[in-house]
């Protein structure tokens, strides 16, 4: 398995090949435009119903993502091409308004190395996976367990390794 600065390199080239790909080339060079001035703001203070209004701050997000093995990153480049293919979406990634981050395994939590939680029977359930990713556990099913699909999907979207007994 391959490390995670390896990951994370392996991820930035196939990000710069996915964004050169849809780009396309670059544009000719343009003249620069001439800076325009900024008309002077009054000074609010001493005017009846004047108020501090502070800009909107420009929208950031921080997207989890679990590379853990090929076809993580198959679907990871996947994602990027669906997200790419939005005019907003493509700004905010190169303006790096959308950034990703690595979680889970791809990030150097090995899961045989965290605690393990076991429940020998019964449903095993979406809160019971909630839990164990907020305690940072995997999860060990006895025999007698059984996960449901709701508790599969949540498990997958968190990071929560789950190993069957047989």
């Amino acid at each position: 398995m391959t490390t995670s600065p390896d990951l994370r390199a392996l991820i930035a080239d196939v990000v710069r090949e996915v964004v050169a790909d849809l780009a396309g080339p670059a544009p000719a060079a343009a003249a620069p435009a001439p800076p325009v001035a900024a008309a002077p703001v009054p000074p609010a203070a001493g005017v009846a119903g004047a108020e501090h209004v502070t800009p909107p701050q420009p929208r950031e997000r921080v997207e989890a993502v679990r590379i853990g093995d090929d076809a993580d990153l198959d679907r990871f480049a996947r994602q990027l091409l669906a997200l790419f293919e939005n005019p907003k979406n493509r700004q905010d990634l190169r303006a790096g308004r959308l950034r990703f981050r690595l979680e889970g395994a791809a990030a150097g939590v090995v899961p045989e190395a965290r605690p393990t939680q076991r429940i020998d029977t019964g449903a095993v359930t979406e809160r019971q996976v909630k839990a164990a990713a907020e305690a940072g556990r995997r999860l060990v099913l006895g025999r007698r367990a059984v996960l449901t699909p709701l508790a599969r999907e949540r498990a997958r979207a968190l990071g929560v390794p789950i190993e069957k007994e047989r």
